[in-house]
């Protein structure tokens, strides 16, 4: 996850262990438009929509056109992102559900895969920040999240980047 993020040209983001938030922007900061909610207020709904379970106001965020979802950034389309979470499956359990997360089995490792809900509202530490910027023209902003919890494998960053759309703020990836 933090290689993902940091790989990103656009963004850096680093969260310190124990104090606040550090957020770094590209070089060429965003110019700020009054049209759109601001990326606070975007970090603070969309980690509040996760930590209650809202899957409706989750869905608001996802375009017609669809997301990227995972490592890999596989394209999934609004309307099986909608299926999923409806009938409490794939993508729903990764945001929602840690009981139907089917993940392999490493043995090395005994810690089980945690959904982001349960990562954000069961984590000894969860420190959250958010960043705007522009990528070849098209205003992003990046909300992370970093948690740890004991019974979940260690630390965990999970970055979700949204891009700014006619109608507002639109998930582009979730990890």
């Amino acid at each position: 996850m933090f290689s993902r993020l940091c790989t990103c040209t656009f963004a850096l983001v680093v969260l310190a262990g124990v104090g606040s938030p550090v957020v770094a922007q590209s070089a060429s900061t965003p110019q700020k438009s009054s049209d759109h909610e601001p990326v606070s207020t975007l970090e603070q709904d969309f980690f509040a929509a996760l930590r209650e379970g809202n899957s409706d106001r989750v869905l608001s965020y996802v375009s017609e056109g669809g997301v990227n979802v995972g490592q890999n950034a596989q394209h999934e389309t609004r309307q099986e992102v909608e299926q999923q979470l409806q009938t409490h499956q794939g993508l729903y359990c990764k945001l929602f559900d840690s009981s139907c997360i089917h993940s392999a089995i490493n043995l090395g490792n005994s810690a089980r895969s945690c959904s982001y809900r349960e990562l954000l509202t069961h984590s000894e530490t969860v420190h959250t920040a958010s960043s705007e910027l522009t990528r070849e023209g098209v205003q992003q902003a990046v909300l992370v999240a970093r948690v740890q919890n004991k019974q979940c494998p260690s630390d965990k960053l999970i970055d979700f980047i949204f891009n700014l759309n006619a109608d507002g703020w639109k998930l582009f990836s979730i990890p």
